[in-house]
């Protein structure tokens, strides 16, 4: 039997793979599914950094007049921009010298080969969709805990010299309730360039508490519910529950005692289109005998409107 080229096999197996591969970390993770199902990410060519204007206040020059009055041409502020850093993740698929020994033929390598590729695609998803949580790292995408709070320096802007540039934030230690929830996503609405929450996400035991107190007017069942995307979520096999038609589900990664209040028109994935988990074949190292495959993406999480963003912290579901 001739060997197997586990470096060539390798690659175009990821190659053919990749379609699925992003395919699948989209939808095994529910903030992520509900971001590309609904416009919440964008393709970028590349550049320094990822720059979004923003508007921070009205034009003041707006006037009645009549005839001759003197017209405001006063010169006006209220635009800004953000910054933001592209962030890079790899993940690599090896193989070495004594793989090959150990897998003899076509078939095994194609074997192991799915195992590492299933690997690598489950631990980059992980990876991604904890980080879009609550990523702190200076290399990493910018956590939604610090995008939303009311403090942080996001986009090179301080929230706490701008208070036009902070999300809504509840912090008080209280056991999870509807009031709280209403008061934070109706927040999220008021004023100019505001909309609708479009997905909530907490701790499964939050998760929980909200399904022990449901009634009529907070849906158990999706599928049924007037938001189409509650139903899509539902079908997509995420657990789901309906606030006043905004859909709510859980996730392992969340922070304990923590509801995030997402918003797909301003809150958004950027993705480079030259790193959307590109296949990437690395030349074998002089001094091992390895063959490496990497995946890499490339991408920012962002905002161009903090106070359409909601935060509820220190809840418990007791």
């Amino acid at each position: 039997m001739s060997d197997v080229n586990i470096g060539q096999l390798a690659s175009s197996t990821l190659q053919k793979y990749q379609p699925k591969l992003v395919d699948n970390i989209f939808k095994k993770h529910v903030i992520l599914d509900h971001l590309k199902a609904n416009g919440g990410t964008k393709m970028y060519d590349g550049g320094r950094q990822l720059v979004t204007p923003l508007m921070y206040g009205l034009n003041t020059t707006v006037q009645t007049f009549d005839g001759t009055d003197t017209l405001d041409n006063t010169y006006q502020e209220g635009m800004d921009a953000a910054t933001y850093d592209w962030k890079f993740y790899n993940v690599s698929v090896a193989f070495t010298f004594t793989d090959k020994i150990k897998n003899k033929g076509r078939e095994q390598v194609l074997s192991l080969l799915k195992s590492k590729i299933t690997q690598a695609e489950m631990s980059l998803g992980e990876t991604l969709n904890s980080d879009i949580i609550s990523g702190t790292a200076a290399k990493g995408l910018i956590g939604f805990n610090t995008l939303a709070d009311a403090t942080s320096t996001v986009g090179g802007i301080s929230g706490t010299t701008y208070s036009w540039w902070q999300g809504n934030v509840d912090s008080d230690s209280v056991t999870i309730s509807f009031a709280d929830m209403r008061n934070i996503k109706n927040s999220c609405m008021n004023g100019n360039g505001g909309s609708k929450v479009s997905l909530i996400v907490t701790t499964q035991s939050i998760y929980q508490k909200l399904f022990a107190l449901l009634t009529a007017t907070y849906q158990f069942n999706p599928t049924m519910a007037a938001s189409k995307e509650g139903k899509r979520l539902a079908e997509a096999s995420f657990e789901v529950l309906e606030f006043e038609g905004t859909p709510v589900s859980y996730d392992e990664s969340m922070t304990s005692g923590v509801m995030q209040m997402y918003n797909k028109d301003n809150y958004k994935l950027g993705i480079l289109n030259d790193a959307n988990f590109e296949v990437i074949e690395k030349s074998q190292p002089a001094d091992q005998h390895v063959s490496i495959q990497d995946i890499v993406f490339g991408g920012v999480a962002y905002t161009d409107r903090r106070k359409s963003l909601g935060l509820l912290t220190n809840k418990t579901s007791a």
